[in-house]
């Protein structure tokens, strides 16, 4: 009887806890913070974490964690945080208030006038701030030294600086600030500057009096010394500065007055142990007479300071005629058949396109140019910090036009960099080419017989390291028709040998086949793990991981899809964190030291940053965000299977509210995007919606969320969508706590072609909201990414609509997977979103299937966001969107009023003053 009266108190008193919290609205996103940036020092000593409000409408916080001591210390606004390599100090900006920023935005303060940021810098052994810097635009702190950085500041015209040659209102200067004393040494007139990772010495240009967007001169300033002395001031201008990483070279781009002079505008120098060399004096003997030096590209050191790189840029048969106005020189874009590539690329590209360049190679102790990029070699992948014998280079001009094709072929050669000689690797070659660590191999994955290939770079020998190997290395779940992606690799392990990936296990496999490739991991297969390296050296980031000699793994479980760390010690597997409770990610390490940070996270639990200094065998949570998350009503996942029409077993998530009733019926919301299972443990922040719909937010409001995974075959998209979607739903219903009348679909971009698709095949749903959606295959297949510039035709072809063939050979499949032409057998009101500045899925197909509802007299809505992408980006259309969208699913599967803008329409007069929210209870 006590027992009784006990768990009857305990679910009275549990049942007032969750009564007393409160429903998720959509005035409450603003409260959800994220972590932006977590910084480990070299040695593991500081932690800094960057908390920002998820919107950005609202302030943070910068906390600093001290390792060693278990200190905390909170900034308010801090950002931009960068902590010197001997761990003493962590400098950080903080950032204006939110609202004092929205006032000043709001009264059209003058920029000069606003408040700006403050620069502080925080002692690490008396856990306060040592100094501060008032309105501070940047600053620049040497990667490996310690002693000083760089600061930009904005002027007023309070400022009086003796010795500005400007007025101090209308210019910027900087300070070099020495960390030990705190003395501060002024720069007048800076334009750019670039601070090397070590040495005392930096370089900058200072800006003309008269022309603003010119350099004057470039100036080398000693640290130690204090002292700034000028190397040149004979040029017009100077850019693209480029320190090695010691400071003791530098090259830089001079260019002369192009109104005055008929050479060549730019000119490159070299500048060492205080002499100024000009390179490439004579173009025409080094670059021939086709090229010239390029302005735009930036010219860079390799690793070991013993090649400079440049680019030259092949000069144009053609001038501009000066002697036109501009109303007489016509604007016409120029579409050809057999250009290479296409104007829309073009135009998408236009930083890439808008020089032709070579890339050329200068040894600094030989003084030798070695031009690595001919007319044939349309890119340079270089290797080993810039500095192995070989490089690679692309030639995808062959295969240029075909750009149906899903994955893309290219042709591969081997260039010496000493000689400049290529040779070709092999052709239509469809992965890339990455280089090991020896310089001597490279290695790729062959989509077409899906085995991985090594190169001897020297003999040019191919070899097949898994041809004999009975496991797929390739994407077992692969359901486009296309060839199927890698699993990948996870880098090299010590002795240097390739770590590769199939579905579950991990192998190695020696790249000159001295040895038989062995699965390591052995157990990932049977265990349903997958296991995977962790590649956290910085500046070794071709090596896997290793803790005390063993190797460092994650293991992800496919049946609860939670993930573990591990430890492989001589093909023994050593669990550290077992996978059992949490989705475990976001791995950094020390430079210096085996120290840890990585976060753990589950539906109801924020991803907050752990810390491990005994190698994984036990951790410390070091952040809390989202306290006020106790204060709201939450929910649960799970994982749930089912078998669809054709007998394929699914999986899918259900998300229920947290005081769920099974014996209650609830309105389903259903949201799919090809496969979300593993997504199991992932928390999702309330947050304004770019284009779908927010777990949290619907399961606070009472809502059962069902996320299923869809499996496709070729040439039948749609019904495939159908034959794991609806099935899915009816396996749902059948659970018992579903409300069969209000049940509602929601997809964006592919999941909206499939909302609209289902609509014209089944009336299950009372509502359906679909984001840019394709609703005629037939003209989008003719269309332009306008984000890439590429056709449309591969995504058909050969990706994600899965067609499988061009429209001619296939042209009833695409009427067949188009909802436009099946509209009529519509019951369902539907809301569309389709932007007008939409890069990836055309604007009109949106426009075309709300035009033929709207014909059809079916119910139908479209939200159209000025000058906006594919999914919204700007905060203020990402609250409307999830205001607007959870009123009409609120209105048919709640019985809410309808909002004005449903009922009434907003007239275009009234645009950005009436917003239609407020309910029409008429």
């Amino acid at each position: 009887m006590t027992r009784t009266l006990l768990l009857l108190v305990f679910l009275f008193s549990f049942g007032s806890t969750i009564a007393q919290k409160k429903a998720i609205t959509h005035d409450d996103y603003d409260l959800w913070e994220i972590i932006t940036n977590t910084q480990i020092s070299v040695q593991g000593k500081i932690i800094v974490s960057t908390i920002k409000k998820n919107t950005r409408r609202g302030d943070g916080y910068l906390e600093i964690y001290n390792n060693q001591t278990k200190n905390k210390a909170r900034y308010f606004n801090g950002d931009e945080s960068a902590i010197t390599e001997d761990e003493k100090f962590v400098i950080f900006q903080k950032k204006v208030k939110y609202a004092t920023k929205r006032i000043e935005k709001k009264d059209k303060v003058k920029e000069k006038d606003q408040q700006k940021e403050v620069l502080y810098i925080y002692d690490v052994a008396n856990n306060a701030i040592y100094d501060s810097i008032t309105r501070v635009k940047s600053y620049t702190l040497p990667l490996r030294n310690s002693n000083y950085f760089v600061v930009e500041k904005f002027k007023n015209k309070k400022d009086s600086i003796k010795g500005d040659s400007l007025p101090a209102w209308k210019n910027n200067y900087a300070l070099v600030y020495d960390i030990k004393t705190k003395q501060q040494d002024t720069i007048f007139d800076i334009k750019d500057v670039t601070v090397p990772r070590n040495g005392n010495t930096f370089y900058y240009t200072t800006k003309h009096k008269k022309r603003k967007k010119k350099a004057k001169a470039i100036h080398a300033y000693n640290t130690a010394t204090k002292t700034s002395k000028v190397i040149d001031s004979s040029w017009y201008d100077y850019k693209k500065l480029s320190a090695n990483k010691l400071g003791n070279q530098l090259t830089f781009i001079a260019d002369s007055d192009s109104t005055k002079t008929d050479s060549s505008t730019f000119k490159l120098y070299a500048y060492k142990n205080d002499t100024l060399k000009l390179l490439l004096d004579n173009e025409d003997a080094y670059l021939g007479k086709n090229e010239t030096l390029s302005g735009t590209k930036q010219p860079f050191f390799s690793e070991n300071s013993k090649r400079l790189y440049f680019y030259s840029k092949v000069k144009s048969l053609h001038k501009k005629d000066t002697t036109l106005l501009d109303d007489e020189i016509p604007e016409v874009d120029v579409w050809s058949w057999n250009d290479e590539i296409t104007q829309p690329r073009q135009k998408a590209n236009s930083s890439t396109y808008k020089e032709d360049t070579r890339l050329y190679s200068y040894n600094v102790e030989k003084e030798r140019y070695v031009k690595l990029q001919d007319d044939v070699i349309d890119n340079i992948t270089l290797f080993g910090k810039y500095q192995k014998k070989y490089v690679i280079g692309v030639d995808y001009t062959p295969y240029a036009t075909e750009t149906w094709k899903s994955p893309t072929e290219r042709d591969y050669y081997v260039i010496d960099i000493e000689t400049g000689k290529k040779r070709l690797l092999s052709k239509r070659i469809t992965s890339s080419i990455n280089m090991a660590p020896d310089g001597k191999h490279g290695f790729y994955f062959d989509r077409n017989t899906y085995d991985w290939i090594s190169v001897d770079l020297e003999t040019l020998q191919m070899r097949n390291l898994t041809q004999n190997l009975k496991v797929a290395f390739e994407n077992e779940r692969n359901d486009i028709p296309a060839s199927a992606r890698a699993y990948g690799n996870g880098g090299f392990d010590k002795e240097g040998n390739l770590l590769l990936y199939d579905r579950y296990d991990i192998w190695k496999v020696a790249l000159d086949g001295s040895a038989k490739p062995k699965n390591i991991t052995r157990k990932g297969r049977r265990k349903k793990t997958v296991y995977r390296t962790k590649k956290l050296n910085r500046k070794n980031w071709l090596f896997a991981s290793y803790i005390d000699g063993k190797l460092l793994l994650s293991g992800f479980n496919e049946e609860n899809k939670t993930s573990g760390i591990y430890l492989l010690d001589d093909g023994k597997l050593i669990e550290r964190i077992p996978s059992d409770t949490h989705l475990i990610s976001s791995y950094q390490k020390a430079e210096k030291a085996d120290v840890f940070t990585f976060t753990k996270q589950t539906f109801a639990k924020y991803p907050d940053v752990s810390v491990t200094t005994d190698n994984f065998r036990s951790h410390t949570k070091i952040t809390a965000l989202n306290l006020q998350q106790k204060d709201f009503k939450w929910g649960t996942s799970e994982l749930t299977s089912w078998k669809a029409y054709d007998g394929t077993k699914l999986e899918g998530i259900i998300y229920k509210p947290e005081d769920f009733d099974p014996n209650k019926k609830y309105p389903l919301m259903v949201y799919f995007y090809e496969r979300n299972a593993d997504n199991l443990n992932y928390y999702y922040s309330p947050k304004p919606s770019a284009s779908t719909v927010n777990y949290p937010y619907l399961v606070s409001n009472d809502y059962i969320v069902f996320v299923p995974d869809i499996v496709y075959k070729t040439g039948q998209p749609g019904d495939d969508a159908y034959n794991c979607i609806v099935s899915g739903t009816e396996a749902m219903e059948k659970k018992g706590y579903i409300d069969s009348s209000r049940m509602a679909i929601q997809g964006q971009s592919w999941g909206g072609y499939q909302v609209a698709y289902l609509v014209t095949k089944t009336n299950k749903y009372k509502a359906a909201m679909a984001g840019a959606p394709v609703s005629n295959m037939t003209s989008a297949y003719g269309g332009i990414r306008w984000g890439s510039g590429y056709s449309r035709m591969f995504q058909y072809e050969k990706t994600q609509s899965r067609i499988g063939k061009n429209l001619w050979d296939g042209f009833d499949l695409y009427v067949k997977n188009s909802p436009l032409f099946h509209l009529p057998n519509v019951e369902t009101p539907l809301l569309i979103m389709h932007n007008d500045n939409d890069g990836a899925v055309p604007y009109y197909q949106g426009i075309e299937l709300f035009m033929g509802m709207r014909r059809l007299k079916k119910p139908a809505w479209l939200l159209v966001y000025n000058n906006e992408a594919h999914n919204l980006r700007k905060m203020k259309n990402k609250q409307d969107l999830s205001i607007r969208m959870m009123q009409f699913f609120d209105h048919y599967l709640k019985d809410a009023p309808a909002p004005t803008w449903m009922t009434k329409g907003v007239p275009r007069a009234e645009k950005g003053i009436n917003f239609g929210y407020e309910l029409d209870k008429q």
